[in-house]
Order: C-alpha cells, then sequence, then structure tokens
C-alpha cells in the first residue's frame, strides 16, 4: 500500500513538473522605450516653432491661431518664433518681388522639420502654404526652456 502511495505521488509529481517546463511563459508587459527622448521647445512656458524663410527681396504674410502676421525680408533671412496651439496649421503666403530662389523651412515645437523646400519665384509670384505644427508629448518628453541660462 505504502509502495502504490508513493508510485501515485511519484507520478503527479512528474506531471506536475512537466505541466510547469511545457506551459509557455507570458511575455511581461514591454513599455514603451524611445531610442531618444522627445524634446518640446518652450520660451516664456509656451511651446514654440520656427518659420524661416531665406530670400532677397518677399514678402512672407503668416496665420497662426487666427491671426495674421506680415513680414518683409530684404537680403537674407527671417526667422519667426511662432506659438500655435497643439496640432494647429500654420497657413503661409510668400510673395516674391524678384526673380531668385526662397527656401521655406517649418520647424514644430518638437525640433521636426514639417518643411524644407527649396524653389524658384518669378517676380510677382505667389505661393501658398499649410503646415501642421504638431506637439506630442509622450512619457518620455524633455521640456527645454529656450530662456533658461
Amino acid at each position: 500500500m505504502k509502495q502504490n502511495a508513493f508510485s501515485i505521488f511519484f507520478c503527479c509529481l512528474i506531471i506536475i513538473l512537466a505541466c510547469y517546463c511545457v506551459r509557455k511563459q507570458k511575455p511581461a508587459r514591454q513599455k514603451q522605450v524611445l531610442l531618444k527622448p522627445s524634446y518640446i521647445y518652450t520660451r516664456n512656458g509656451k511651446a514654440f516653432g520656427i518659420v524661416r524663410v531665406e530670400c532677397s527681396d518677399c514678402q512672407l504674410v503668416y496665420t497662426v491661431n487666427h491671426e495674421n502676421f506680415t513680414v518683409d525680408i530684404k537680403d537674407g533671412n527671417e526667422d519667426r518664433f511662432i506659438y500655435p496651439k497643439p496640432s494647429s496649421y500654420v497657413k503661409t503666403i510668400l510673395k516674391s518681388k524678384s526673380n531668385q530662389m526662397i527656401r521655406m523651412l517649418a520647424i514644430n515645437p518638437n525640433g521636426e522639420v514639417v518643411s524644407n523646400v527649396l524653389d524658384s519665384f518669378k517676380t510677382d509670384e505667389e505661393r501658398r502654404g499649410q503646415y501642421l505644427m504638431r506637439c506630442i508629448k509622450v512619457k518620455n518628453t524633455v521640456i527645454v526652456n529656450t530662456m533658461a541660462k
């Protein structure tokens, strides 16, 4: 009788160990791992993007948050800090006053280049553009205050 109880116990133990070894381990929840941290550039507590125009003689009219701005550019380039609402569009109208090549660069608050176009313009030519200024915050976002020293 003791030998029967021992063999039954031994068989149950082997079956339990076999089931434990064969059973697939549940994969651990994988956390979202970013290869590089995400950055949001702020100035005075507001996230900002940049619109840059490189031309010799042109006019930039742009709309941010339903506000219109006009900039005349002579001999060089112009960097404009813009403070768009999250996931809003910046609408631009670029007017050339002479035959030239003009670069239009737009960077969103995350530091990503939204547009980088170099194109030829004729005298009095006008082109419109619309750029999505997404501001994405994820768990690993680093806020960079450009006014801090």
